[in-house]
Formats: C-alpha cells, sequence, structure tokens
C-alpha cells in the first residue's frame, strides 16, 4: 500500500545564475513514509518514451541538453545544461481520492514563500482533466518561477513541475511544455508499445 505525499521544492538556490536541486521534501501529516514508487513499477524506456505499464502511463524522455539524474521522491526527473533548470514528474498511487485537482495543486507548493499564482486554468492533457499552474516564489531566500501541470486518474496523481530562475525560466519553457503535453494515461498492467518501436 502506497502514501501519498507532496514534494516541495524548498531545498532549490541559485548559484551563478544555475538553479540546484538538494532535496525535495514531503510535507503535511499524509507524508508519513517516504516511498520510491519505481522500485515496484514495470517501468523501461523505448523509442524516446519513459512507459509505466504498471501505473499506465507514458511520457518522453528530454534530450539535447537535459540530463536525467536521480531525484528522491520522483520518477523522473532531469536537470538542464547549461542553466541547471530541473523538470520532474512525481506520481502516486493510493487508490480513487475525491480531492479537487485545485487542492492538489495547492499542495505541491508547500514550502515555497511569498507566493504569488500568476495564472491557473484547467486543461486537457491528452484527454485528462488537469491544471496548469504558473507560479512565482521564493526558496531560500532565491527566487524561482514554477510551471506545473497536475492530473490524476482513478488511482494515481500525476505531478509534472519546472523549475527556474527567473532570468531563465523562459528559456527551456518550450521543450518542458512539449514534456509535459507528450504524457498520456494508457492501459494499466500493459506493455504499452510505441508506434514503430520493436519491443516484445
Amino acid at each position: 500500500m502506497s502514501i501519498r505525499g507532496y514534494a516541495s521544492p524548498e531545498s532549490v538556490y541559485v548559484e551563478r545564475g544555475r538553479i540546484s536541486l538538494n532535496a525535495w521534501r514531503l510535507e503535511g501529516i499524509a507524508a508519513l513514509v517516504l516511498l520510491m514508487l519505481t522500485a515496484c513499477a514495470s517501468s523501461y524506456v523505448v523509442d524516446g518514451f519513459f512507459v509505466d505499464g504498471t501505473r499506465g502511463f507514458k511520457i518522453p524522455v528530454l534530450r539535447d541538453g537535459w540530463r536525467q539524474f536521480e531525484l528522491e521522491g520522483t520518477d523522473l526527473a532531469f536537470r538542464a545544461e547549461p542553466g541547471g533548470q530541473v523538470a520532474a514528474l512525481f506520481v502516486s498511487c493510493e487508490g480513487e481520492q475525491p480531492i479537487p485537482l485545485r487542492i492538489l495543486a495547492r499542495r505541491l507548493f508547500f514550502g515555497i514563500g511569498t507566493k504569488r499564482i500568476m495564472a491557473q486554468e484547467p486543461i486537457l492533457l491528452n484527454g485528462t482533466e488537469a491544471i496548469h499552474t504558473l507560479l512565482e516564489g521564493r526558496l531560500k531566500n532565491t527566487e524561482v518561477m514554477v510551471s506545473s501541470y497536475v492530473a490524476k486518474d482513478g488511482d494515481c496523481a500525476y505531478d509534472l513541475v519546472y523549475v527556474a530562475p527567473p532570468e531563465l525560466f523562459q528559456d527551456r519553457l518550450p521543450e518542458f511544455e512539449r514534456f509535459a503535453r507528450g504524457w498520456v494515461l494508457t492501459e494499466k498492467g500493459s506493455r504499452f508499445q510505441v508506434p514503430g518501436s520493436t519491443l516484445r
């Protein structure tokens, strides 16, 4: 059984224009146990897509100046080089939860100080209801901007997050947008095959 927790990017700091991320600390009463969900999921990369057959989703892998790295609490995380902007996917599953997307989005930003939501709107991500938030705030006395997409299905919630210093935010935003909008739900428990792949 998994217990849903929300990671907050409160350990992000900027040094010489580069954003660094030490850890994403789980916040709130519900965050009793830190689970590395990918350890028990049947996930793999095929034809440029990260595919999770157990939880039923796929998402394109960031390349061309992005380096994948281990970030505790995430299923997938990338850092831009140069620049240090961070893009990450968080997935948590604990069965159906009647929590509105706006509340899920709000919990995602625990730990960010002096928050100002610049824009927030419901959208569709490949047919799945989601909420997009553009936010600015402070982390460890450093100004940051955040773009996030939060979606859910019957069992899981999906948080796609991009964090960058304001002066570097636009540089990699289009790539994050393609990453986020490439996320799509697939049939749970199946080995999704990207068209044209030779996966057996």
